[in-house]
């Protein structure tokens, strides 16, 4: 089955990927150990640290990402993701790699298939690491949430729409951090939920960090409805953070779940 028979399509940008490259993205690994180009670039992290040896891909490892998601096994006991989350103050900052939103304790989670898994932090990439239907979404959301040593990361690509979005417009509003170590706080609040879209139609499968070590503990949910932002906002967003988005990996026979399609495929 073919995803982009259903009801949102990405535009191609193609002429995007030629664009020079800025700054990196998110990661456990120092902001000055990798970047996403050159002799330090994606094809070379796992030569640049011994435990980066999953990064190699194929050759290191078997369950990668970002994939192309393309063919689906639709699963009918995957249902609404049971998401708890709470408004938290801007607390923005630049890490070299992206821009994040750090949480701590606020009790924020995601309950998935039997584990509970607390908000951490989430962070921005562009292009968007996941393809659907091998078509770039413009930016991607990625949403991690952790139980002890494994991950949940929640993905939402966005694309680029007719109006501004009310909770980017609020990041940009305080003010993107665009240097590396570059702090943005404020007392205004902001919430998680209020980014998602359909949380009752999504993707999942098994996967690995996307950035070095490629650690492969990461379960994967990506929301099938792509939200929308304006071109503005997008470029504010790409001209800090460049081509932040690793290479496609194999799917090497892993399968992608979905939810059912009358659950808003």
């Amino acid at each position: 089955m073919n995803p982009m028979a259903a009801k949102w399509t990405i535009t191609r940008l193609t002429t995007l990927l030629l664009l020079p490259t800025a700054l990196s993205v998110v990661g456990v690994a120092d902001a000055q150990e990798f970047q996403y180009s050159g002799d330090d670039g994606p094809a070379h992290w796992s030569g640049l640290n011994p435990e980066w040896e999953a990064c190699a891909g194929p050759e290191g490892s078997a369950r990668q990402s970002p994939i192309n998601i393309r063919k689906v096994s639709f699963d009918k006991s995957l249902t609404r993701l049971d998401l708890l989350l709470y408004p938290a103050t801007i607390d923005i900052f630049n890490n070299g790699h992206t821009i994040e939103q750090h949480y701590d304790g606020t009790g924020s989670s995601i309950y998935f298939e039997g584990t509970q898994y607390e908000l951490q932090q989430f962070h921005f990439h562009t292009l968007s690491e996941h393809t659907i239907g091998g078509d770039h979404g413009v930016m991607e959301l990625h949403a991690v949430f952790s139980s002890g040593n494994t991950n949940l990361v929640l993905g939402m690509l966005f694309e680029i729409g007719s109006h501004a979005n009310s909770f980017i417009e609020k990041l940009i509003g305080a003010g993107l951090p665009e240097r590396n170590g570059d702090t943005t706080e404020t007392d205004d609040p902001i919430n998680l939920a209020d980014a998602l879209t359909n949380t009752r139609s999504y993707y999942t499968y098994e996967g690995s960090l996307t950035t070095p070590p490629c650690s492969e503990t990461v379960t994967w949910v990506v929301l099938t409805r792509p939200a929308r932002l304006s071109r503005a906002q997008f470029e504010s967003f790409r001209r800090i953070l460049g081509n932040n988005f690793r290479p496609l990996q194999a799917l090497n026979g892993r399968v992608v779940r979905a939810t059912k399609p009358s659950q808003g495929h």
